[in-house]
């Protein structure tokens, strides 16, 4: 995609999860919410296995795995890990603010009445959006343009995971359903700004002369 295309797509994904974060806020998604949770059977320990591949852990040492395949091929980071770990982190920041500031509870989990701070601390008891499904989503972006052929496969992936998060009982539909829009919003806004966050990035990485660090 050219800059503008991307710029448009952004932009369109932007009114997308505006949307979707109205619809939830307003409680639109209720019906629909509980009728998919009620429907669905429960999974077992495979689809836990399944939905761990795209927890925060493997995640992390997926991209400590990409890092290090960096630096034995280039002697340096390669910006495409670089920006992965960047949507990465841009999610996740995301996610925990809209966790707290959302509220809403897991199925099955009674809604509470904390303080910010409480909530803070206590962010992975709400639901709205799925972690694991917006990790899951910003692999499947940031792979899809690295491996292109492979793309059916990286967003059949991101796809699974926001299925078991459903069959595991752990997320409402709304949940997955904004971060499977969320992670490619995150990297779309990671490649578009890179002009403003890398230099910052490289001068901060060569005070500390951490050189390795740098992107080729």
């Amino acid at each position: 995609m050219n800059k503008e295309v991307e710029y448009k797509t952004l932009l369109v994904l932007t009114g997308i999860l505006a949307l979707l974060l109205t619809l939830q806020i307003t409680g639109a998604f209720s019906g629909i919410d509980n009728a998919i949770n009620s429907t669905l059977p429960r999974g077992g320990s495979f689809i836990g296995l399944l939905t761990d591949t795209a927890s925060f852990a493997l995640t992390a040492i997926y991209l400590i795995l990409f890092a290090l395949w960096d630096f034995k091929e280039a002697g340096k980071l390669r910006a495409f890990t670089l920006e992965l770990t960047v949507g990465i982190v841009v999610s996740m920041v995301i996610v925990g603010l809209l966790k707290v500031l959302v509220g809403a509870p897991r199925p099955g989990e009674a809604h509470v009445n904390w303080g910010l701070l409480e909530s803070i601390k206590n962010a992975d008891y709400f639901a709205f959006p799925s972690g694991h499904t917006a990790r899951a989503a910003v692999l499947a972006y940031f792979l899809s343009k690295r491996w292109r052929k492979l793309w059916p496969f990286w967003w059949g992936w991101a796809v699974v995971i926001a299925l078991t998060r459903l069959l595991l009982h752990v997320h409402w539909f709304s949940d997955v359903l904004f971060a499977l829009f969320l992670g490619p919003w995150a990297g779309l806004l990671v490649e578009l700004t890179k002009d403003w966050w890398l230099p910052l990035y490289r001068v901060v990485v060569r005070k500390l002369r951490l050189g390795v660090l740098d992107v080729e």
